[in-house]
């Protein structure tokens, strides 16, 4: 009997213990679930930037912003085709307000944007400028100097023109602070149709590395370099036997032609493509 008793007691006992383990566990389980379900309501979500409802596109600068020399049907010059190539990448409505005007020098475009109240309406309110500057003030270079123009020549003019340079960016920042700024440097046509003038390639290499400096030291601001756009390899010999480059106006060998603003545009669109943060998103 005595025995019988103890076992009962035992039995009771395990009985106690295995319930008593499973209630901690299935507790301790449930506790673990619901402290694990308020860790991942208390994760904070990834905020969503949302694309701005339209873009406006500024355009200053001189007879490459105008489109001079373009030949195809959509017209003016990469302005247009950036505005269509923004449009359709991004599906957002895009405009563009084009002041190019052709043989303006660095300072006759200063000029305008100080007189100009269009251009000081849009300016503040553009989500993306672009420039095109300094080549008038390089053919005004040579108009003065002619058949004995150097590279020295052209070296002291970019030290001139990096200060006007200077001055025409802060203009613009003045009328808007925070939009990105694609200043777009001088091509080389010229180490083909001026091989007289020594050093000519190197001249404008650093002329255009002096104009990507003057940009550092403005915020949101970008140098395209296309100093090399439409001297492919092989195309001196091209233009010896044609007496023109496939990529330039035939009336002047100095502006792009539609194939050459299709180019221009594509170094351009790289370079805004690259940097949509600054420009494509609304700030919170």
């Amino acid at each position: 009997m005595k025995k019988k008793s103890i076992w009962i007691i035992i039995v009771i006992v395990l009985l106690g213990a295995i319930g008593g383990g499973a209630y901690y566990f299935t507790h301790n389980k449930q506790q673990q679930i619901t402290e694990t379900k308020i860790v991942k309501k208390a994760k904070p979500k990834k905020k969503v930037v949302p694309k701005k409802k339209s873009i406006s596109i500024v355009a200053v600068g001189d007879s490459l912003t105008q489109g001079i020399g373009d030949s195809k049907s959509v017209g003016g010059g990469y302005v247009t085709r950036l505005t269509q190539k923004v449009q359709t990448k991004y599906k957002v409505p895009t405009t563009s307000h084009n002041y190019g005007v052709s043989g303006d020098t660095s300072q006759q475009i200063m000029a305008r944007i100080k007189s100009d109240d269009k251009m000081h309406k849009d300016l503040p309110k553009a989500d993306i400028i672009t420039i095109t500057v300094s080549g008038n003030d390089f053919m005004h270079l040579l108009q003065r100097k002619g058949l004995d123009l150097t590279a020295g020549n052209i070296a002291d003019e970019q030290v001139k023109f990096d200060q006007r340079l200077t001055k025409l960016l802060t203009d613009i920042r003045s009328y808007n602070s925070d939009a990105p700024i694609y200043l777009i440097g001088i091509y080389n046509p010229f180490s083909i149709y001026l091989s007289n003038v020594k050093n000519a390639k190197t001249a404008f290499i650093n002329w255009n590395n002096g104009s990507a400096e003057v940009a550092k030291k403005f915020n949101k601001t970008h140098f395209i370099n296309i100093n090399n756009l439409y001297q492919p390899k092989g195309i001196t010999k091209k233009v010896q036997k044609t007496g023109s480059n496939p990529y330039l106006y035939t009336k002047d060998h100095f502006h792009p032609n539609g194939t050459g603003y299709d180019m221009m545009t594509d170094k351009v669109f790289e370079e805004v493509n690259g940097t949509t943060k600054e420009w494509l998103y609304k700030k919170l």
